[in-house]
């Protein structure tokens, strides 16, 4: 969801020098993209993100995941990396089979013993492509001591849906930032994560369950308090402007996120990573029982009351991110303005997640028509 009631921070990102070409560094990095079921189009944004990188050539491992034996998502992925296969990178770089997919985590795990002589992994949605310096960027913050870079994904709109989108994620992004500065521990999104091979080796691999595999991953990974760097630079994800399939995205994040909380009671996480796990637990509350208090509770009963002063209270939070000056510059626009009522749709179509989870219906809700 939204970190919805999340306090937020300003957007400390960091400017990280370059220098001319990248050559002064000789970090190997490799990408991991899965790609499940994605349509050729969504195959060849990413392979055109990959080629617009300007980051040595020669130091980059594209690995782009599909399952063993489905065509539905080896064929596309086969057929965009053609653009990339003669285009320089290091010739590990391809298409891997891999036995299992879902979930994301056991893909992921599968190749993690494979990472020998790589010294960056960046995991990338198969939809967000990075920003052109982005990897060079990332790879000087390795240098200057970080265990863990995370870059924030911006979506590009024509419409207002979109635009709601983006100031989400920024409002999302803030409110992570404001978690690790207060409670010192590692919350983290996954569309555009960069880990030393050093700390993924300390940190260990991902959960093999249907939470989302790199929040859940960061909250037992700040046992090690990580030094963590959000980069200036944006990733790119792809537009997407139709209510419909935005919601059904956000169905699939939030059951991943109510299944996260099946691991609030396990020993291995650490106590700054089971409050961080309880308060988003608290913010997936309020953000599913506004909507339905607001549209069914008595006039002026004191249900209906709590409800507006917790609307009232996101409001403020959305106008306090909107407000600083890093986030205004991205040029969001209106979407300041109607993302308390995406919010709002989105907690009502949440119910729908609560339902897959209490059935055990496992529906695939994809933002992209593809495959």
């Amino acid at each position: 969801m939204t970190g919805f009631l999340i306090p937020t921070t300003a957007r400390g990102a960091d400017r990280v020098p370059l220098p001319g070409d990248g050559s002064d560094s000789a970090a190997r990095v490799v990408v991991l993209v899965p790609m499940f079921q994605e349509s050729v189009e969504t195959c060849g944004r990413s392979a055109d993100g990959m080629l617009r990188m300007r980051h040595p050539r020669d130091r980059v491992t594209v690995l782009w995941l599909v399952p063993e034996g489905d065509e539905r998502s080896g064929l596309p992925a086969r057929t965009a990396f053609e653009d990339l296969a003669t285009a320089g990178f290091d010739p590990r770089s391809g298409v891997l089979a891999v036995p299992d997919m879902q979930p994301k985590g056991r893909a992921l795990n599968h190749v993690l013993p494979q990472l020998d002589g790589y010294d960056i992994v960046l995991f990338l949605d198969a939809d967000v492509v990075p920003g052109p310096t982005q990897v060079t960027e990332a790879v000087r913050a390795f240098d200057e001591g970080a265990d863990i870079v995370e870059a924030f994904e911006f979506h590009e709109s024509r419409n207002w849906v979109g635009r709601a989108i983006a100031a989400e994620n920024a409002t999302h992004l803030a409110s992570m930032m404001f978690l690790q500065q207060r409670m010192r521990t590692a919350f983290l999104q996954g569309s555009s994560l960069y880990v030393s091979t050093a700390f993924l080796a300390k940190a260990g691999g991902f959960i093999e369950d249907e939470a989302e595999e790199c929040f859940v991953w960061s909250m037992f990974a700040s046992r090690l308090q990580p030094e963590i760097r959000f980069l200036e630079t944006v990733s790119y994800g792809a537009p997407v402007e139709e209510l419909g399939l935005a919601l059904r995205q956000r169905v699939r994040w939030l059951r991943g996120q109510l299944a996260a909380l099946r691991h609030l009671t396990d020993h291995r996480l650490p106590v700054t990573g089971r409050l961080a796990l309880g308060v988003t637990g608290a913010s997936i509350a309020a953000q599913l029982l506004v909507p339905p208090a607001l549209l069914l509770s008595r006039p002026r009963s004191r249900l209906r009351r709590a409800a507006a002063a917790a609307a009232l209270l996101e409001g403020v939070r959305i106008a306090r991110t909107a407000a600083s000056p890093q986030w205004r510059q991205l040029g969001i626009q209106e979407g300041w303005f109607t993302l308390l009522a995406f919010e709002l749709i989105q907690g009502a179509a949440g119910w729908r997640a609560v339902w897959e989870m209490a059935t055990v219906n496992k529906v695939w809700h994809s933002v992209r028509d593809s495959g």
